[in-house]
């Protein structure tokens, strides 16, 4: 690949700052941006991000690199298109991935288009994927098994990978930490953050009462034969799968979980653990990074229906006359969440063929 001007996301810790450090190694023009896009309301803690510790690091780590460095106010990009949208799935009974939207709508969005004033080919994160620039296009693989986060650019387009770069690809973390010992980079041995960066404590409910706040209307938490067994305050209160939280019973054949969410009667229904399998899924926000390998008709692919999960063996199809991808599992599905993105890897290797949104779970 020859040689351009690339901007990097720099967010303060240390993945960011060594896929930086590579890019000038290779003898990139290299530009470090650290986006602001969430201003914190209690002070950061070693597993956050965004605060301004970040941003002093992202400078340091620059500073050491020999690159100039620039912080971009985001933060009404992200409320709009990450806070909002996470707030909104929510108050429907939906659970969201907002980093998936934050890489789609401001690392690939917002970000890219300052890249493009710049005169940038390429944006560059610190994410654990393998990009492979082909003649006929993008090729995205999942990267080091602990660590691989292909799962979230699974929904980013094939013209967005065209102008996505990922030094860390094939990586594994303790390699990385090795690099950015060597580079001199004192976020060296910094821990990783780990919460979403604007769901401060942990607690998703506070940012609902912070965006958005109203009162939900109660409703009735029923088991999967229609018994009621309690009421709710809010069905954003809940998420598919969840066990925490919910009224006693007086059945004896082990713990209740949240097995759907029905928004038109505001219902949350409960059931067995066996009860929170399913055999089948729709989704919709279709994307596909190698529509060519759908063109002939079902395709047999290996699905993540969230961060992590396993890989579960799926025939893929789009339903006849619309954009509806249905997934038929060859083993059952647990905790099928609405709202949450399906990823789509080749039957036989780690490629991401595309994504899609869950929009319901089918028995």
């Amino acid at each position: 690949m020859s040689k351009s001007r690339v901007i990097a996301a720099m967010s303060g810790g240390v993945d960011s700052a060594v896929a930086a450090g590579l890019l000038v190694e290779s003898g990139h023009d290299v530009i470090g941006v650290t986006m602001k896009m969430y201003s914190q309301t209690r002070p950061s803690h070693a597993k956050s991000c965004c605060g301004a510790d970040d941003f002093d690091d992202a400078r340091r780590s620059a500073n050491t690199l020999g690159i100039p460095h620039y912080v971009l106010d985001f933060e009404e990009t992200f409320r709009r298109n990450v806070v909002d949208r996470f707030v909104t799935a929510y108050r429907t009974g939906r659970t969201p991935n907002p980093c998936v939207a934050c890489n789609n709508f401001v690392k690939l969005g917002a970000l890219r288009r300052f890249a493009d004033r710049l005169g940038a080919r390429f944006v560059a994160t610190g994410h654990y994927a393998r990009l492979v620039h082909a003649a006929d296009g993008p090729r995205l693989f999942a990267g080091d098994g602990a660590k691989d986060q292909s799962y979230a650019l699974a929904q980013l387009t094939p013209q967005q990978l065209d102008g996505l770069l990922l030094p860390l690809g094939e990586l594994h973390k303790s390699e990385t930490r090795t690099h950015a010992a060597r580079l001199g980079l004192a976020v060296h041995a910094k821990a990783d953050s780990q919460d979403i960066c604007f769901v401060e404590g942990g607690d998703y409910r506070n940012v609902l009462d912070r965006a958005a706040p109203q009162t939900e209307p109660a409703g009735a938490i029923v088991t999967t034969q229609g018994e009621s067994v309690g009421t709710h305050a809010g069905i954003s209160h809940f998420t598919v799968g969840q066990r925490r939280g919910l009224p006693a019973t007086h059945f004896n054949d082990g713990p209740r979980y949240v097995t759907q969410i029905d928004l038109v009667t505001n219902t949350i229904v409960v059931g067995r653990e066996d009860e929170l399998s399913s055999n089948a899924l729709v989704a919709d926000e279709v994307n596909l990074i190698r529509p060519d390998r759908f063109a002939g008709g079902p395709l047999r692919v290996r699905a993540m229906t969230r961060y992590r999960a396993p890989l579960n063996p799926a025939l893929a199809a789009f339903e006849p006359g619309s954009a509806t991808l249905r997934l038929d599992f060859e083993a059952p599905e647990r905790a099928v969440a609405p709202g949450q993105l399906v990823a789509l890897y080749d039957a036989r290797s780690d490629e991401v063929l595309g994504a899609a949104t869950i929009s319901a779970a089918l028995q």
